[in-house]
């Protein structure tokens, strides 16, 4: 042996065991590091390549620009990609139309769909000449087209354009949601279209793709310098650059600083638990390292010595902390492809995150870096008198004596050695307390998953044949043609009768009156307030109230219908919190059974037809429904947007709720570990109070008492700063966009709180058992 720091490894074989627990430490530190922010990377990644296929991969738009100013702008090194876009009928209220269908009409340049919607294209090529033309996928289904063949567009004044097909593009949420087809034109075929309207060249938006995503707010705010440019004038992609962390978008600074938070308290909570291992771990030595001190150690070289040996730890426990970081991250990416291809498909499935392995090594010695300072101190100040006396573990003079007013001898010595290092005491605290903080910071991003995506609503339709004129005009016999079709799982229909005259008492408004069919009675026994939904569907004249902190109609109340000239008296008999309609502010909603309905207003015939179909049907079965009962109406299909509403619910909510998990599973393994060490730290002592006579039970007593007070201390600091934190995080991610207000989070204090129980309780066992086995003399002279 050369030199003094030669005795590290030496060591660290002789305290193998005592070791171990510190490196599980270390491990664990970096594991949760490197999943967190591989899991992150990896979901960011896949939303980057979901969100660049479904809304383009472009970064900004620019509109009231001429094709010049574009030209120059499309010239720029920085720049990648340039296309025009512009949309005629959008929301279908300029009349344009095919085959009876409303026509979405989209003039673009070949470069938009090659470079900023490259996955649009699904067969073809795009239009070449101004009588070729691009249609979406439903159209060729529903009209069953085919490339080559001539189709005619009717324009509201009743001139007809003919196209020959190009190519198919696929459709959109908002095509299939409104009921149109899609049709994608050359800039010249658009504008020959519009030369009768008062759209101009100038009102085309140009999509912009940047050379690179670094810096982009540097490069927007350089074009809009260049080329004067208002705010007014240049949009963001606001999903797209959030996840490449380059908006500036309010909402998203917000996140951003949000999860700023969330990562120091990942890393704060990495040094308090390897801290207090390591404080432990030295606290088990102090004989030892007063001998260094003996034999000629200098308090500079006992330090040097300990960061060494929590550094020699490092080499075994980093790479086994990253590489089981790196396998979870594999793993969950596995279930989230499987369990979700069509949100999560994009997901890497054996990828590796750089920047989650570098924060997990980064952390990991950082934290033994840091957590190793107040160690190396306390071990440096051992006294070499105390360490040849044997009295080395007296670290602390006994400034008052166990207090037994309240408590019996055992407990109160168990709650006076938790408090007798200050040190040790507000690391075991502060690491209980930093697992509560970390659990309720990390639980608000499921308020704010719960406020961005909706889960669906038991009566959300995947398919709806609906009046163009929001009359009772739909078949009411297609419902039972409908029932029968095997593809067909549930189907309703409703009655309106919008903004019709009411008069309640003397007071006067406008009501919208629905009808429901049992199922929707019964989806809405959820949502009753007070009052009889039995009522309501058996008596004739009754009906339910929508609750709305305008309406002035209670239950029991009587409203008087004005329709067609006549009064029509409907009573009150419930009221609903909540409904599947929109409705006007000045607007109230009465929801009636069909039956009353008819009576009513005389009407027999539907407003909307609601279908939800089974597993097993297809595009084609759809497209069989719409040519058998949609002709005439508007045909709803709503299937990509809750296929699309289920998959980001169901799938975040594994994501963020396995995060939790993960920090519970955490905050078990710290808190045993925490107590086995702190026990382990103490043995000498057990033993010399058993030498006296203290009895098993009663030695239990003390460790239970010592640990219950680590935990209620901690538990009470982490709940008054994790709320604080909790509050903090939620009124910047959901207050400020919703204006829900911040409510304690009961439930989630409830969880932690027995995990935290249940953790001590399991902590406690082991090392009580252990000692138990131990003879008096092995106890003492336990190394």
């Amino acid at each position: 042996m050369r030199n003094y720091l030669d005795l590290v490894p030496i060591s660290a074989k002789i305290h193998k065991k005592q070791n171990r627990m510190s490196v599980f430490c270390i491990i664990l530190a970096v594991l949760l590091v490197t999943t967190i922010f591989g899991m992150a990377d990896m979901f960011v990644r896949s939303q980057i390549m979901k969100t660049q296929a479904e809304t383009g991969n472009w970064h900004i738009g620019i509109q009231d620009i001429d094709a010049r100013t574009a030209d120059i702008i499309a010239t720029r090194p920085d720049i990648e990609a340039l296309s025009s876009y512009s949309i005629l009928n959008y929301n279908g209220e300029e009349g344009y139309s095919l085959n009876g269908t409303n026509a979405v009409i989209c003039g673009a340049e070949e470069e938009l769909l090659s470079k900023i919607f490259p996955d649009m294209l699904t067969d073809g090529k795009f239009p070449q000449t101004e009588k070729e033309a691009l249609v979406t996928e439903n159209a060729k289904g529903i009209l069953e087209l085919s490339i080559g063949e001539q189709i005619s567009m009717k324009a509201p004044d009743g001139k007809e354009y003919a196209f020959e097909i190009s190519g198919f593009v696929e459709n959109t949420s908002n095509l299939m949601s409104n009921g149109s087809y899609g049709i994608f034109v050359t800039d010249e075929a658009f504008y020959n279209i519009c030369a009768d309207t008062n759209l101009t060249k100038n009102a085309a938006a140009f999509y912009v793709q940047f050379a690179g995503t670094k810096n982009v707010q540097d490069k927007i705010s350089d074009l809009r310098t260049a080329f004067n440019l208002s705010d007014e004038q240049v949009f963001e992609n606001t999903k797209l650059l959030g996840l490449l962390g380059q908006s500036v978008n309010s909402f998203m600074m917000q996140v951003y600083v949000a999860a700023a938070v969330l990562f120091v308290l990942v890393l704060f909570a990495g040094i308090m638990m390897i801290a207090t291992s390591l404080n432990s771990n030295v606290a088990q030595r102090t004989e030892f390292f007063g001998l260094m001190r003996c034999i000629g150690a200098t308090p500079k070289q006992i330090m040097r010595y300990v960061r060494k040996e929590a550094l020699n730890w490092c080499r075994s426990a980093i790479p086994i902390g990253v590489f089981t970081g790196i396998s979870i991250i594999w793993i969950l990416c596995f279930i989230l492809r499987a369990l979700s291809p069509e949100y999560f498909g994009a997901m890497p499935a054996f990828s590796i995150s750089l920047p989650s392995i570098l924060a997990g090594v980064v952390v990991g010695l950082l934290t033994v870096l840091l957590a190793a300072r107040s160690p190396a101190k306390k071990a440096a100040k051992v006294s070499p008198l105390a360490a040849v006396s044997g009295n080395a573990s007296e670290t602390q003079p006994v400034r008052k004596a166990a207090g037994t007013k309240w408590f019996k001898v055992d407990t109160a010595l168990g709650i006076h050695h938790a408090k007798a290092s200050r040190k040790n005491f507000i690391l075991m605290a502060g690491s209980f307390a930093l697992s509560i903080i970390l659990f309720l910071s990390f639980s608000v991003a499921i308020e704010f998953m719960n406020h961005t995506l909706r889960p669906l609503h038991p009566w959300t339709a995947d398919i709806s044949i609906v009046s163009g004129d929001n009359t009772c005009s739909v078949n009411s016999d297609f419902v039972n043609g409908l029932r029968e079709n095997p593809v067909v799982d549930k189907i309703y229909g409703r009655s309106f009768l919008y903004s019709v005259p009411a008069v309640t008492g003397h007071a006067e408004q406008k009501i919208d009156l629905i009808s429901y069919e049992q199922r929707q009675f019964e989806w809405a026994e959820k949502y009753l307030l007070k009052g009889s939904l039995d009522t309501v569907q058996n008596e004739v004249n009754t009906g339910l109230i929508v609750y709305e902190p305008q309406n002035t109609i209670q239950v029991g109340d009587t409203v008087s219908l004005n329709i067609d000239g006549q009064y029509k008296e409907i009573k009150i008999v419930g009221m609903l919190s909540d409904s599947p309609f929109f409705n006007a502010s000045d607007v109230g909603t009465v929801i009636c059974s069909e039956d009353t309905f008819r009576q009513t207003t005389g009407q027999t015939d539907y407003t909307i037809i609601d279908i939800q179909l089974t597993r097993k049907a297809t595009d084609a079965d759809v497209d069989e429904i719409h040519r058998t009962y949609g002709a005439g109406y508007s045909f709803i299909d709503k299937r990509m947007d809750n296929s699309s509403t289920l998959s980001v619910y169901y799938c975040v909510w594994l994501f963020l709720y396995g995060f939790l998990v993960l920090i519970a599973l955490i905050t078990v393994f710290n808190i045993i570990n925490s107590i086995a060490m702190s026990v382990a730290a103490r043995t000498k002592q057990y033993g010399a109070f058993r030498a006296i006579g203290l009895s098993n039970r009663q030695l239990s007593k003390m460790i239970v008492a010592e640990a219950f007070t680590y935990a209620a201390i901690g538990s009470i600091a982490g709940l008054c700063f994790g709320l604080v934190c909790n509050k903090f995080l939620f009124n910047m991610l959901v207050s400020r966009q919703w204006g829900d207000p911040w409510e304690v989070p009961w439930v989630k204090v409830g969880i932690i709180i027995l995990i935290v129980l249940v953790s001590v309780a399991f902590a406690i066992y082991r090392p009580t058992k252990r000692i138990h086995n131990m003879s008096i003399v092995e106890t003492i002279n336990i190394q």
